[in-house]
């Protein structure tokens, strides 16, 4: 399948020597050259993003023989990466370096895009670096430079181990309070705090030579279903969608390399229907597969050009309800430019499926199903991309002593520590902050994987008096004990869903009960800040945006500490 592009032929023939500088000859004819001279297996290999989190059921963080055949034999346009895949930064240089090798070793003369999400926050894949708070803790700062200081910190960090495209920034408008998925990735329910912040963190990636995408189109904030489990449905018009979901894509369509597209359905835009292989129920086309949000809505009428790719098509919303070939050529014929991880690549059968699913595809383009000028269209956008990137140059491989220097390092911890306390907001305080270090203070917390947060919160703030009580089962009588033998109470409140915004009595009991004993209440909200409005009984409502670092740094601004 693979075999050498007629530029690079052509560039022997002329020379004598072979050419080194393919991508920078003359760009557009250079690029138009290469795309003339590939095979249809060869372009849809281009327009393929996959995936290998694991191999044989164990985390792959160094290539093995199957894998590395798999890049020589398909010019594939790029990877993405999981945490499965990023244990430290010297592994994860190592392993970019040499999926690079691997690639380029079949004979095709590109460098491949190595994606990540790599968003802060919450959706934060490389576990060793420097995460920052993200995108709505972000704006709670009310700073959008920040945005910017945070992407550059992320960008440089991606750059230096060898990634080039980050599947960030979210740029859904979360209106929906309940929305199972998006909540705090997103900067705010409002357009044009979204846009404001959006852009700078686009610039912020920029900054460092890391592509950006904006996701997930045309708007993941309203709905009330996860894609990954489910088939969403937002039932809105376009007019009202220009009001709210499409304004950052109307804004940003110019700045950013890569739009992701959205697995839902808009029964008032798109009303073209399918039949659910599940289910057997009509269901309405999912963006990604939907030619009229694809190439009318954001080519045309929001005059985007650069690549759009679509979300995972092994999420539910497309794999439970659509045969995966028949979704694959919707996605190509509405104008998806890459798609993303269209087969899982996690043992030697998958390898054998991937045979099969080239094979099948390339079998609709000579048919006619998908016209080739389709695909010469996103070939084209792919490797304009990868020139303005410098991906047509053979060289450019990271240093692994370099990254383990700049990921995590003690200038990005310093950001990302001041963008994150800045982050913390009180929604309410009556008389309880800062509480006292000296003070003895209990702790009520529901799940545990927040508690490490929580404790490193305490002994960076220093506090010396804290006992810790889960209420994962329920508030008994050990918590009246518990209370009463404190000053303060501070009640963990961790709510991700509309489901866990409902879930009130434990925390309205805690704050009960401290009433009765004559005792202060503060609730810490480490998730979604709607869930604040269901304790105004408090004496203290706080909210952090998210986990890990924001609950530190929440904790720590709790106390009084020095120089305040």
């Amino acid at each position: 399948m693979r075999r050498l592009t007629s530029i690079v032929l052509a560039c022997v023939m002329a020379t004598g020597v072979a050419c080194n500088n393919v991508g920078h000859v003359e760009a557009k004819e250079s690029v138009e050259s290469i795309v003339e001279g590939m095979s249809v297996e060869q372009k849809l290999s281009q327009m393929i993003i996959p995936s290998f989190r694991t191999w044989n059921d164990q985390d792959l963080t160094a290539l093995n023989s199957e894998i590395t055949l798999a890049l020589k034999k398909y010019d594939f346009g790029g990877v993405i990466l999981f945490s499965q895949n990023t244990k430290n930064a010297t592994q994860t240089t190592k392993l970019i370096n040499n999926i690079q090798k691997a690639h380029l070793s079949g004979g095709f003369k590109s460098r491949m895009f190595v994606a990540v999400d790599q968003e802060g926050g919450r959706v934060t894949r490389l576990k060793t670096g420097t995460q920052m708070p993200g995108n709505m803790a972000l704006a709670a700062t009310g700073d959008a430079f920040n945005a910017y200081k945070a992407a550059n910190v992320i960008g440089e960090e991606l750059a230096a181990q060898g990634f080039n495209l980050d599947f960030a920034p979210v740029v859904d408008v979360n209106s929906n309070p309940a929305n199972p998925v998006i909540g705090v990735r997103s900067f705010s329910e409002d357009p044009s705090v979204v846009v404001q912040f959006g852009t700078q963190y686009v610039n912020g990636l920029h900054s460092q030579k890391v592509m950006t995408c904006l996701k997930h189109f045309p708007g993941h904030g309203d709905t009330a279903v996860d894609s990954h489990t489910g088939l969403p449905k937002v039932d809105k018009t376009y007019e009202e969608l220009m009001k709210t979901e499409l304004v950052p894509y109307a804004s940003l369509a110019t700045s950013s390399d890569f739009i992701m597209t959205a697995h839902i359905q808009y029964p008032q835009i798109e009303k073209e229907m399918s039949v659910s292989k599940t289910s057997g129920q009509k269901i309405y086309l999912p963006a990604t597969l939907s030619k009229k949000f694809l190439t009318e809505i954001l080519r045309g009428k929001l005059g985007y050009q650069g690549l759009i790719i679509t979300d995972s098509m092994e999420m539910d919303a497309i794999s439970t309800n659509f045969d995966k070939l028949d979704a694959s050529v919707r996605a190509i014929n509405a104008g998806a430019d890459i798609l993303l991880m269209p087969v899982g690549l996690t043992s030697a059968k998958n390898l054998k499926e991937l045979d099969t699913y080239i094979e099948s595809l390339a079998a609709k383009v000579r048919s006619g199903e998908i016209p080739e000028t389709r695909l010469n269209e996103s070939v084209t956008r792919i490797l304009r991309t990868k020139d303005k990137y410098g991906l047509l140059e053979l060289t450019g491989e990271a240093s692994p002593q370099k990254a383990m220097g700049v990921v995590g390092s003690k200038q990005h911890r310093a950001v990302e520590w001041e963008i994150t306390n800045a982050a913390v907001k009180y929604a309410k305080n009556d008389g309880v902050c800062p509480i006292e270090k000296s003070s003895k203070v209990v702790i009520f917390y529901s799940k545990k994987d927040e508690l490490s947060a929580i404790k490193s919160g305490i002994k960076q703030a220093g506090a010396k008096s804290v006992n810790y009580v889960s209420c994962e089962n329920g508030v008994d009588a050990s918590a009246d004990s518990a209370i009463q033998n404190a000053d303060v109470i501070i009640c963990i409140s961790s709510c991700a869903t509309g489901e866990e915004l409902k879930n009130t009595a434990n925390i309205n009991a805690l704050i009960g009960k401290a009433k009765t004993h004559g005792k202060k209440s503060l609730v810490l909200s480490t998730n979604l800040p709607y869930d604040l409005a269901n304790y105004n009984n408090s004496d203290a409502l706080v909210a952090s945006y998210g986990p890990g670092i924001n609950v530190i740094a929440a904790i720590y601004k709790l106390f009084i500490q020095k120089n305040n």
